[in-house]
């Protein structure tokens, strides 16, 4: 299925590919300038790491489009520097609260020197950028040159392009995208995915697995409490309640006082949302804290490929009686559904200890990195509910990352940043951008030094991930050939990488392959259309969780409304524009209807 699945992608691409190459006149890139030839001089700056045959070389010829008058000549293809005179571009991007400064940051600084680009900061908010950009969007007022590593929704990409707010790419692309290109030969689905239903790319994805991440809806029980208890690790929702329970009322931090906090997530914490992991136990969700609401959507595939969603379910309702359970008796923190990460954060590392789970990606997201507290924690395998239902959610379509960088209608340099841009799709620019100065902040280890995942090491990190630093920007890594695993061990029991792949070892048994893509190519109208259904339905059903949990909506009482109030909303429509999505696009290729039951 595979290979079969392969060739229809490699096919479609390229149908789809010589479509809009005959549908696109006049974009950047097609209108002839003057070529005038350099003697190549040598580079300030070299890479330090990566396949060689992808370094940028000295640029030997500049070309001026006249299309852009204000642009200047632009380097041959992997020609550096980009131009000739040092210009500035305007670059919009979230901000990582970690990262101290991005003028006087390592990264800047190479960036430009290799390219003689400036960057002018836009740094948008770190949680929830979009809401932000969408205001930019709609004020009219002037946009930066590019909005980088922003994971726009396809949808909105489908919106803007028609509006003409962000401009085509792909003639940018088969013209300067030396790296860019390089991926789509390596995986043709990145660029599959990149193509909008009138045949246009508005955007640029990345390609990135992390086997880790793929099933990073997991649960943290604090170690300490369950030996002082005498208590096994959890394996059922049962078994979990009264763990919960004894954290409550025996007292396990041994202060005299009953100021424990059994259980905590948060609203914008790495899968900290509460019902990511414990509703797995009943039904699929696939739900995660992201600002974008299709990753916040909540569907599920039956065996015969027909989009389902959880929160209408039987099993749903008996997963929010079990977290409504867990909220009456004070085992479940009702802040859970307001309250910050940064918050469970300061509750954790609180003397003395307080907290006995909680819900998290990992350990680094609410104790610190270097701490010793976040020793005390120990990851949950996925509970077995009441109906023998357990369940790990797994990403099955991360890798491909879309809609990460488009170039707005006010660019005058899209030559330029296209350019730009592609150097982040080079390894050494990976390497530099995720980790800092090679020799300072990482080093190559010796040859057969054991990583994470047992294979060999091709790094050691020196400079902790989440530390706070002035390195490198963390954002805007477009192709990765290696993942956090692939850094050595250290002989620390409680490193970070090393204890997220422990979980998946534990968590793949569990795993569950009925998600419901993501991308969907939509014409302008049901993009729009899916966009607006999407979000009021998740931001309704995100409200009755807290709602049904809390106590202000009763499960048996309101329940029949709460179903009547989605029909309202345009459940059945939306289902339907899914479903049309998914059997357009993937059932085929993805080989349903499949044989087998479901988990």
């Amino acid at each position: 299925m595979r290979k079969s699945f392969l060739v229809i992608l490699i096919l479609s691409m390229v149908i789809l590919i010589g479509g809009c190459s005959k549908k696109q006149q006049g974009t950047a890139g097609t209108v002839a300038g003057v070529t005038t030839q350099v003697t190549p001089k040598p580079l300030t700056v070299v890479p330090c790491y990566g396949d060689p045959s992808y370094y940028p070389q000295p640029a030997t010829s500049y070309t001026t489009n006249p299309q852009y008058p204000e642009q200047p000549g632009v380097s041959n293809k992997n020609g550096f520097p980009i131009v000739q005179n040092k210009i500035t571009m305007q670059l919009a991007t979230p901000y990582y609260s970690y990262v101290q400064d991005y003028e006087d940051n390592d990264t800047t600084r190479y960036m430009e020197e290799l390219t003689g680009i400036h960057i002018d900061w836009v740094l948008l908010p770190e949680i929830n950028p979009m809401e932000k950009i969408s205001l930019m969007f709609s004020a009219g007022e002037q946009l930066p040159d590019m909005f980088f590593y922003c994971s726009f929704p396809t949808n909105m990409l489908t919106t803007l392009g028609a509006g003409k707010m962000i401009i085509p790419l792909q003639d940018l692309i088969e013209k300067y995208g030396f790296n860019m290109q390089a991926l789509y030969t390596e995986r043709p689905i990145v660029r599959t995915g990149m193509i909008a239903a009138d045949g246009n790319v508005y955007s640029l994805s990345g390609f990135s697995v992390n086997e880790a991440n793929q099933m990073a809806k997991r649960m943290w029980i604090n170690k300490v409490f369950l030996d002082k208890l005498g208590m096994s690790m959890p394996t059922t929702t049962e078994e979990f309640y009264q763990y919960l329970k004894a954290v409550k009322t025996r007292d396990p931090n041994g202060n005299g006082r009953a100021d424990e906090v059994p259980l905590i997530g948060s609203t914008n914490g790495w899968h900290a949302n509460i019902d990511a992991f414990l509703m797995n136990a009943f039904i699929f969700d696939d739900a995660t804290t992201d600002a974008n609401p299709v990753n916040r959507r909540r569907l599920y595939l039956t065996d015969d490929g027909i989009v389902q969603a959880a929160f209408v379910q039987p099993q749903w309702r008996e997963g929010l009686r079990y977290l409504r359970k867990l909220c009456a008796e004070d085992l479940l923190a009702a802040e859970s559904f307001t309250v910050k990460q940064a918050d469970v954060r300061a509750l954790v590392e609180d003397n003395p200890m307080k907290v006995g789970a909680v819900a998290s990606g990992g350990p680094h997201e609410f104790a610190n990195t270097t701490g010793e507290r976040r020793k005390d924690y120990a990851v949950v395998d996925p509970l077995k509910g009441p109906d023998g239902t357990q369940i790990a959610w797994w990403d099955e379509f991360a890798g491909p990352d879309n809609g990460q960088l488009v170039i707005t209608k006010d660019c005058k340099i899209p030559e330029v940043v296209i350019k730009w841009v592609d150097y982040c799709f080079n390894e050494d620019f990976r390497m530099r951008n995720r980790l800092g100065v090679l020799g300072r902040d990482w080093r190559i280890p010796p040859k057969g030094t054991m990583a994470v995942d047992g294979g060999d090491a091709i790094y050691e990190e020196i400079l902790k991930w989440g530390t706070p630093q002035k390195s490198y920007w963390g954002r805007g890594n477009f192709w990765t050939h290696w993942t956090t695993t692939k850094t050595a061990r250290t002989g620390d029991p409680w490193e970070l990488d090393l204890r997220l792949w422990n979980a998946l070892l534990e968590y793949r048994p569990y795993r569950y392959e009925r998600m419901v893509p993501r991308n969907m190519p939509f014409n302008v109208e049901d993009a729009r259309r899916y966009s607006e259904l999407n979000s009021t339905i998740v931001d309704y059903v995100e409200q009755a969780i807290g709602g049904f949990v809390t106590g202000s909506m009763d499960i048996d009482k309101d329940w029949d409304s709460y179903l009547a109030n989605l029909d309202s909303l345009g459940l059945k429509e939306f289902l339907k524009l899914t479903q049309d999505g998914f059997d357009h696009t993937w059932k085929d290729v993805l080989g349903y209807p499949r044989r087998g039951k479901l988990q």
